[in-house]
């Protein structure tokens, strides 16, 4: 009898089990966070690299259509002084015109005959490179031009004191600069028509080629076209 009257005074005890996360819980709930933080940091990153590349892009086209400007100037610089018969070589041969002769001038320019680098494909199919300080500087001297595989100007890198891309081999660029850019420029002459004043009337095919790296380590190639004629 007082075993069972001990027994009887016991209080009842109820066990209640606890519940906690399965495992597909936590990782469904470890990808909702994951999700949460990297979606805004990757696009972020995609906006970032975007506007580099665009960056990029836009300078590579700058200078490449620079490349062409620059034979532009240097043709009629030509053509202004053979017909004000004020430069020094501007020395008419054979009865041609004053014309003619800035356009015999600019051909040989861009040639083996003055420069010792040759623009033209049929000469050097790897194509010539040159600076904006190359092509503006002396009128009267025939423009230094590059082997566009040389090191002499392999890359064009941004010069800090005048905001210039010139070439890193050549110019003092002052700083680390920006060598991410390499440029060549390809001529092709074009015979229009045959006869006696053939090469005085061919056209010049003007390719100018720029590349450059994108951040992602791939090469990126810009090409500007363009077509030079001679004067009348």
């Amino acid at each position: 009898m007082y075993i069972f009257m001990k027994f009887a005074f016991l209080k009842k005890t109820t066990c209640v089990p606890l519940k906690g996360f399965t495992l597909i819980e936590a990782l469904v709930s470890a990808f909702v966070i994951t999700s949460v933080v990297l979606g805004p940091l990757t696009v972020a990153l995609d906006a970032t690299s975007y506007a580099r590349l665009t960056k990029d892009s836009m300078i590579a086209t700058y200078l490449a259509e620079e490349a062409v400007e620059l034979l532009r100037q240097q043709q009629d610089s030509l053509y202004i002084r053979c017909t004000q018969e004020s430069g020094t070589d501007c020395v008419l041969q054979n009865a041609e015109t004053p014309s003619e002769a800035a356009w015999r001038l600019f051909r040989e320019r861009l040639s083996f005959t003055n420069g010792g680098v040759s623009c033209y494909v049929s000469d050097n199919p790897s194509g010539c490179s040159y600076d904006f300080l190359d092509m503006s500087s002396d009128i009267d001297q025939p423009p230094i031009k590059y082997l566009s595989n040389a090191t002499f100007c392999g890359n064009l890198s941004l010069r800090e004191a005048d905001s210039l891309y010139v070439c890193a081999g050549v110019r003092d660029i002052g700083g680390t600069g920006d060598r991410r850019f390499t440029r060549s420029i390809q001529i092709q002459s074009l015979q229009t028509f045959s006869g006696p004043d053939a090469d005085y009337n061919d056209d010049l095919r003007v390719i100018s080629t720029v590349t450059f790296r994108r951040p992602s380590g791939f090469s990126r190639e810009i090409k500007f076209v363009d077509f030079l004629h001679s004067r009348s």
